[in-house]
């Protein structure tokens, strides 16, 4: 057993690593020193980080670094395919009773257990409900068995086959299609722009077994993995399990890796993509460079650079395009990597119409604009400010965090070939070197890309419209013609006032409880302020402001546009502009965001210790200066408008909207809006709207969950929520309309793709109870464990079934939905297949063993260091407003041991035999038209 060294750890377990040397006058960026890194004789690599949340739990990731960028021109999609078939059949656990065994154990398939396959990677990963040494042995076991000892059985092939198979026909909606399109256009040439991991769907029907066991056999070897292990264990005892399980096993030589260069030849050309349900029309423009993967502070500096300059460039248009000029609805530039060495900065433009030379020219325009006259150095404040504290975020979100999170964020750059850094460390890197970086470098960032590098074009464009496109030529001309004459330049947008000058007064508070750890202020005007201190996170903090009173609860006239109010944002508020508190707000970590459904209505969002106060100013002042601005409101509905349109033509959106007027008949005001409504509202009724919901505080409540001091949470809470208006309150909890009744059967056909859903909704009256929602829950993960063994292991005929039983407590029904993908020629067979399975639950029940395995997995679910900040939040919500009890995790422990099928049974058959049901299905129009 050997021991890595730290100063080669960024490169260890990486193919193709970038760096051989290390320059000691460019500092290498901070590497962890809290994880042990090692490899076993056989050239196996192991990273190990101890971690104690959850208490005495372990999760172990197994790497193959080989993905589907390794397979042959023959193997397309065999990668993938073997990453299935190690689920089905192992020399110790045959067909699918490895699954079985792991649910046994305590582990849920899709949770705790799962695997996927990448171009770089194929992984498989285990959450182990404990730590004890027998629950590691079988840990280290089940993977080693997948790693080394699998059985290509052709039965089980044939059964996997189709399986793999609705997987990929997830990949066929029209955005999965164009965003395959795109991938393929701009790595071209390259084997990027052709091994998309899911495969070749006729190679994978047909490939024999042979060359499915041969990738196996070339690249399953000790050599070419890396085992990730997090949790509450230590070296010994992984390097005991580790030489138990794989040490044994023999290296083997690799096949020769392939050349993975993207072939850039900076030309301004034009590709299009051309897609009969494409309704909202766009124009990329992607400058691809060259761009290595950070190991040192200068090649982090250099890609903060270009980070900085796009962000600083779509700050700049975002602010240009609050309002559609005659060509262009939406301006967006961004930076994204396309593969490891490469990254392509894109200006994306939503078009409005037709007019695509002239919808080009405008694009370049503006960057021909910005690259003759630059930027502000308030503009590089602000996204400076905005990207120190989004990587201070990332730092935060992974100081003494669960293994889950710990283990995603390894392996993400093992994935991505990144160095693996210090998070705390590195997030202060990046603080330093974008402070370094001044307004001058950023313009001539922006100018060097401008004149140094031409863009690949991209029209994603209605079928119809393709002969309506420029030439190359033209488009080339309109390229020049820009950059030799730049616009002039455009005023930035300022801001020279703080965001609340005139502070409000602290209010009283009237009266405190302390429950269960819970603290409770009832403050003068009716509000109350819940908190719970957690520390899941070091500085994060969730909070949930609300109060009754949705859509329901308002006029009539006024329930479709409650449904509208989260627009309100874009008007601004307390006299500044969007775009103004985009620049007030950037030095803080905040998110927030309004909602309104049919019984609530308040804000949700998360800040930090830092933060806070100016989270809580942003709600007060949008409570109480909130305002309009006609002409944005204008520009927003011509986008709302086009959104409706392009529902119709929608193969999905007919099918939900179908499905909607069943749902709804009741309560109509939950459908999709109308382009005739939408043309109603002014922008005087949105805020009319908006007032009448939270003009009045009383009786709302104020919920913060985290890491914060009690004082300083309820001081804040005393100035913002104890001062914002109130009266006599005007709402109260009320139950909602009743779900539709009958039996209704929805056939929609539209689209081309060989894809079909399935979905069947029912509803019954029941009088909601805690209990009778527990027990729900149980009910619906036994169907959902019976519909994945029946129609996935057995049938072979869906990836993926989603089922689940709800008890809907505002209008005392219970509903649930069973919705799958599938062949469109198998329809009725998996559809009898699956009422077949109900059925039997009706008739015959469930049994212990399958209600006992799902306790157990539950109550795995639910150790203490396993329930986030935001299930916390939930559980306080319901608390304030419904009266749930404080202790609903104690409560349910407490209770889930005692419950018996007979009851499970009880509940399924009050449910199950409904006569309220929906039975719908989306068809492709060829097959319905065959």
């Amino acid at each position: 057993m050997k021991t890595i060294p730290f100063l080669i750890a960024a490169c260890i377990a990486i193919t193709g690593c970038q760096h051989s040397k290390i320059d000691i006058d460019d500092p290498q960026l901070p590497i962890r020193q809290d994880m042990v890194q090692g490899e076993l004789d056989n050239g196996m690599r192991y990273i190990l980080v101890e971690n104690d949340r959850p208490k005495d739990r372990v999760s172990l990731q197994l790497v193959i670094h080989a993905g589907s960028l390794d397979e042959e021109e023959d193997q397309k999609g065999i990668a993938h395919l073997v990453e299935h078939m190690a689920f089905n059949g192992t020399e110790q656990f045959p067909a699918n009773t490895l699954i079985e065994h792991q649910q046994t154990l305590g582990m849920v398939f899709g949770r705790d257990v799962n695997a996927m396959t990448e171009y770089y990677t194929t992984s498989y990963f285990l959450h182990l409900p404990n730590n004890s040494e027998k629950m590691l042995s079988e840990g280290f076991n089940m993977l080693s068995q997948q790693a080394s000892a699998l059985v290509f059985d052709q039965d089980e092939l044939e059964r996997e086959r189709p399986v793999v198979e609705e997987e990929w026909r997830n990949t066929l909606s029209m955005m999965a299609r164009l965003g395959k399109a795109n991938r393929q256009i701009l790595l071209e040439g390259s084997r990027f722009g052709d091994r998309e991991p899911i495969g070749d769907m006729e190679l994978v029907r047909h490939v024999d077994a042979s060359r499915i066991e041969a990738f196996w056999h070339d690249w399953y070897h000790p050599n070419n993995m890396t085992l990730i292990v997090v949790g509450s264990t230590d070296q010994d005892e992984v390097e005991k399990m580790l030489n138990r399980y794989f040490g044994a096993l023999p290296a083997q030589e690799l096949p020769k890796r392939h050349n993975l260069n993207v072939p850039l030849d900076n030309t301004l050309h034009l590709k299009v993509i051309a897609d009969k349900e494409i309704t909202t029309e766009v124009l990329s423009f992607n400058f691809r460079d060259y761009e290595v993967t950070p190991h040192t502070e200068s090649e982090l500096r250099t890609k903060l650079v270009n980070d900085i300059t796009m962000q600083v460039l779509n700050k700049r248009l975002r602010e240009q395009y609050n309002v559609e000029s005659d060509n262009i609805s939406k301006i967006m530039m961004s930076t994204r990597p396309m593969a490891a060495g490469y990254r392509n900065n894109r200006l994306m433009v939503i078009l409005t119409g037709k007019n695509y030379l002239a919808s080009t020219e405008e694009a370049f325009e503006q960057l021909s604009r910005f690259s003759e006259h630059g930027f502000d150095q308030d503009d590089l404040t602000t996204v400076r400010q905005s990207m120190i504290n989004r990587y201070q975020q990332m730092a935060d979100s992974l100081r003494s965090t669960t293994n889950r999170r710990e283990m995603m964020s390894i392996f993400n750059r093992l994935r991505s070939q990144s160095p693996l850094v210090d998070s705390d460390k590195y997030a202060h890197v990046v603080e330093k070197l974008s402070n370094s970086i001044t307004l001058e470098e950023i313009n001539a960032h922006l100018k060097h890309m401008v004149h140094t590098l031409n863009p690949l074009v991209i029209a994603q464009v209605k079928l119809e419209n393709q002969t309506e496109l420029p030439s190359d030529a033209q488009l080339t001309q309109a390229w020049e013609h820009a950059k030799a004459n730049p616009p002039a330049a455009i005023k930035p947008v300022t801001v020279s006032k703080q965001l609340l000058s005139d502070v409000p007064e602290k209010a009283k508070v009237v009266s405190f409880k302390e429950q269960e750890g819970v603290k409770v202020w009832t403050l003068e005007n009716g509000t109350q302020v819940w908190f719970e201190y957690s520390d899941e996170t070091s500085h994060e903090l969730r909070l949930d402001y609300r109060g009754w009173g949705g859509s329901q609860h308002l006029p009539a006239d006024q329930r479709s546009i409650a449904l509208l109010l989260r627009q309100m944002s874009k008007f601004g508020y307390g006299d500044f502009s969007s775009d103004q508190l985009v620049m007030l707000n950037a030095p803080y970590s905040n998110r927030m965001s309004s909602y309104i459904n049919q019984s609530v209505h308040g804000f949700s969002g998360t800040s930090n210790t830092k933060s806070l106060e100016n989270w809580l100013q942003n709600l007060y002042l949008q409570i109480t200066q909130p305002q309009i601005d006609d002409e944005i409101w204008h520009a927003t509905k011509l986008l709302m408008e086009r959104g409706i349109e392009n529902q119709k033509s929608s193969s999905n959106g007919q099918f939900n909207a179908a499905i909607d007027k069943i749902r709804y008949v009741n309560n109509p005001e939950r459908l999709r809006i109308t382009k005739q409504q939408l043309d109603k509202i002014e922008a005087k009724d949105l805020l009319n709207t908006w007032n009448n919901l939270f003009s009045n505080a009383n009786q709302h409540h104020l919920i913060v969950v985290g890491n914060a001091e009690a004082k300083q949470v309820i001081e804040l809470a005393q100035r913002y929520i104890g001062s914002l208006p109130s009266t006599e309150a005007e709402y109260s909890k009320i139950e909602l309309p009743p779900l539709g009744s009958g039996k209704h059967e929805v056939k929609i056909a539209a689209g081309e793709e060989p894809m079909a859903i399935t979905s069947l909704i029912f509803n019954q009256d029941l009088a909601y109870s805690v209990e009778r929602n527990d027990q729900a829950y149980l009910l619906s993960r036994i169907i959902s464990n019976r519909l994945r063994e029946t129609l996935r292991e057995e049938s072979g005929g869906v990836y993926s079934a989603r089922f689940a039983i709800r008890m809907d407590r505002d209008r005392n029904q219970a509903f649930g939905m069973l919705s799958y993908g599938h062949d469109p020629l198998r329809g009725e067979e998996l559809k009898t297949k699956a009422m077949a399975i109900l059925d039997k639950v009706v008739a015959q029940g469930v049994t212990q063993k399958e209600l006992s395995e799902i306790i157990v997995q539950t109550k795995n679910a639910l150790a203490p260091d396993n329930i986030s900040d935001r299930q916390r939040l939930n559980y306080l919500n319901d608390v304030a407003q419904y009266g749930d009890s404080f202790t609903v995790i104690d409560d349910y422990l407490a209770w889930v041991d005692s419950v018996t099928p007979a009851q499970i049974d009880t509940l399924a058959k009050q449910i199950l035999t409904t006569n309220n049901w929906i039975d719908a299905s989306l068809m492709p129009a060829e097959k319905a038209e065959n």
